[in-house]
């Protein structure tokens, strides 16, 4: 860019990052507001990347980013309690002078994040995600499926429930809905409150109380709503009797573990 050359640089770090519900935003370190495309990128967040290595070696890269981040779109509250865990990250390098879309400089993933006082950092794992999958299907006891997927193909449309908080005892949240015990292991997902927009595995659960996994990082309100999906243990039996649904069972409980190497010949 020839912008770098010039006495006073025109070069600004755009980053555009979004959580897989959909929900982002865009920030700049450049001082003021700007627009590009369809995106407002703010700069209320401060940020600054750590210094960048690309090689062609095919090791998980990663770069840290550092700001206030203490309100706006990326809350230090949203970050801790592990809202925008996953979100994707692009970083990129662009003149503020002019309104035209910025050239990428990497793409990631938003992972871990420290407090260090009054400042934030975020790890951003730039390992692609098509090196992340594993290259086959393993086998396992359990069914891989998840409950209404591509591969399950149970219709969920019947099994949500909308409940709202009712009571909260300890670490558990009452809710306005009696028979819930065939949510357990399922998912809830909040739809008003202060976790909005956050899911969470049920634990466990038992007319109408539910235990949440990381309730701790994301503490329920009286009066808050959500939405509960249906769970399932993944055993071939569950499938078949709850489900009416083995003939899309994904799991092999019957293919012998690898402590079959381990045995005498004769035992």
């Amino acid at each position: 860019m020839s912008q770098s050359t010039d006495e006073v640089t025109t070069l600004a770090y755009d980053w555009i990052l979004q959580r897989p519900d959909g929900a982002g935003f865009g920030a700049t370190s450049h001082d003021r507001r700007r627009m590009a495309g369809s995106i407002t990128f703010t700069p209320d967040l401060d940020l600054a990347p750590s210094d960048l290595l690309i090689s062609e070696e095919m090791f998980p890269s990663r770069l840290q980013l550092r700001g206030s981040l203490g309100g706006g779109a990326l809350a230090s509250a949203d970050l801790l309690s592990g809202k925008w865990r996953g979100a994707s990250v692009r970083l990129l390098s662009s003149d503020w002078a002019q309104h035209a879309d910025g050239v990428v400089i990497c793409d990631g993933e938003l992972g871990g994040v420290e407090v260090d006082g009054s400042k934030n950092s975020m790890q951003v794992d730039l390992l692609p995600a098509a090196l992340r999958r594993q290259p086959c299907i393993q086998t396992s006891p359990e069914c891989r499926a998840v409950l209404g997927d591509r591969h399950c193909r149970v219709d969920m449309r019947t099994r949500r429930l909308r409940v709202q908080v009712t009571a909260i005892e300890a670490e558990t949240i009452i809710v306005n809905e009696a028979q819930t015990e065939r949510f357990r292991l399922g998912r809830l997902r909040w739809i008003s409150g202060a976790q909005c927009g956050v899911e969470q595995t049920v634990i466990a659960s038992d007319a109408g109380k539910l235990s949440l996994q990381n309730s701790e990082h994301h503490p329920a309100a009286i009066g808050d709503w959500a939405i509960l999906s249906e769970g399932c243990d993944g055993r071939r039996a569950t499938c078949a009797e709850r489900f009416s649904n083995i003939l899309n069972f994904r799991g092999e409980p019957d293919l012998p573990g690898s402590e079959i190497l381990m045995r005498f010949p004769g035992a």
